[in-house]
């Protein structure tokens, strides 16, 4: 069923009970004065008229009433949607009665709202619905009832029930441009995020594969991959090209570290820097390398960790927890040695709203390799979403 969109100011209030057709004012008007005029007057035929015009509306307030007795709806668990996305939001409209019914469904949003027309509605038959709507800010957003409306048979008075209370839409961070291949370049090079680079340790190295052939230098290509013998000897940038290996792992370990008391305008575009930085990573990996799992790793008071399998699903519903996070200045990072994707095989990305927190401290105690961003962090190869503050650079890192 095809929705459409009322006028700004049109949408009435999702309370039940009767509403105000556009044409009662002047059906009352009209059965009040030819009354009147019949009373004073002592002409039966307009009295007989303005005893019909007010049956008639105590007709069409029983059937509007009736029309929506009974309906019931219920709303289409969503998957959660990201920032700026355009979401279809789906329902299902039942009508357990025998009788057809004729009326109007409605999703109550105000100006926004959305109304389908059902002027011949099946009895025992259900009617699915849906509507689009873009949620601009991350977090839990409240979703506005559904409501059933009958002005049948005249439309003069209109009576409208509410089916189901307000639901709830989860809006994960907006998602930026990530290039997949200079990232796992980025998680090779790096060491143990400590400024230098270097590459992993031996006991563990996600890399490119063994070398295959040469080919011509493109852009992105690394320094390390040009062979400087052949390059020469032909005139031209000639660089290694490797045979693709096992997918890699990936887990993502956030600090989501804000300064007690108030939020600062900065500290908050840093936190918003870093979750959306975090769920575009995790949204090319799983689309360029097809991992065998994915996990993410929230580090604040307590640690929380949600893995699954390297999958655009997973990452959708399984990083629910990046729409949830507000900030804490109380940072636990002594808990992580006790959990078991710690020390999971795979690469391993830490994301901080600061440089040198205590989470990449943690791992690089326990002898693991990783590499650390945050935003002071000069990244070529992501593009954050227009929906994100972009973080002023001030030519060197800032203090933790």
């Amino acid at each position: 069923m095809a929705p459409t969109s009322p006028a700004a100011g049109t949408m009435p209030t999702p309370r039940t009970g009767y509403r105000a057709g556009p044409a009662l004012v002047w059906w009352l008007l009209a059965a009040v004065l030819v009354g009147v005029v019949g009373w004073m007057k002592t002409i039966n035929v307009l009295l007989l008229v303005s005893y019909t015009l007010a049956a008639l509306l105590a007709i069409n307030a029983f059937l509007a009433h009736r029309m929506t007795h009974g309906i019931t709806a219920r709303r289409i668990p969503h998957a959660p949607a990201f920032s700026g996305e355009e979401t279809t939001l789906h329902a299902e409209f039942t009508n357990p009665d025998d009788r057809v019914k004729s009326l109007s469904l409605a999703e109550m949003a105000g100006p926004n709202g959305a109304v389908w027309y059902a002027p011949h509605f099946d009895g025992a038959s259900t009617i699915p619905a849906s509507t689009k709507a873009t949620f601009l800010t991350r977090g839990r957003h409240p979703l506005p009832p559904l409501v059933a409306r009958s002005g049948y048979p005249l439309g003069i008075l209109a009576f409208q029930r509410t089916l189901t209370t307000a639901g709830e839409q989860l809006v994960l961070p907006p998602l930026g441009t990530v290039n997949a291949r200079l990232l796992k370049r980025f998680l090779i090079r790096t060491g143990h995020g400590d400024d230098r680079s270097r590459r992993p340790p031996a006991r563990w190295t996600p890399s490119d594969g063994d070398v295959r052939g040469l080919r011509p230098h493109r852009t992105g290509d690394g320094v390390r991959d040009i062979h400087w013998k052949t390059s020469a000897r032909r005139g031209k940038w000639m660089v290694r090209e490797y045979d693709q290996t096992a997918p890699i792992d990936l887990t993502i370990f956030v600090e989501p570290w804000v300064p007690s008391g108030p939020a600062e305008a900065a500290s908050q575009r840093k936190l918003e820097w870093a979750l959306s930085f975090a769920l575009s990573a995790a949204w090319a990996w799983v689309h360029e390398e097809s991992p065998g799992t994915i996990a993410l790793v929230v580090c604040e008071r307590t640690i929380s960790v949600h893995s699954g399998p390297g999958t655009p699903l997973f990452v959708r519903e399984g990083f629910f927890k990046l729409a949830e996070i507000a900030g804490t200045a109380d940072i636990d990072a002594t808990a992580l040695y006790r959990v078991p994707a710690l020390r999971h095989k795979a690469a391993r990305l830490v994301i901080s709203t600061r440089p040198r927190g205590p989470v990449a401290g943690a791992i690089r105690a326990a002898g693991l390799s990783f590499a650390a961003v945050d935003p002071s962090t000069p990244i070529h190869w992501f593009a954050p979403p227009s929906a994100v503050a972009p973080i002023p650079s001030t030519g060197k890192r800032d203090a933790p």
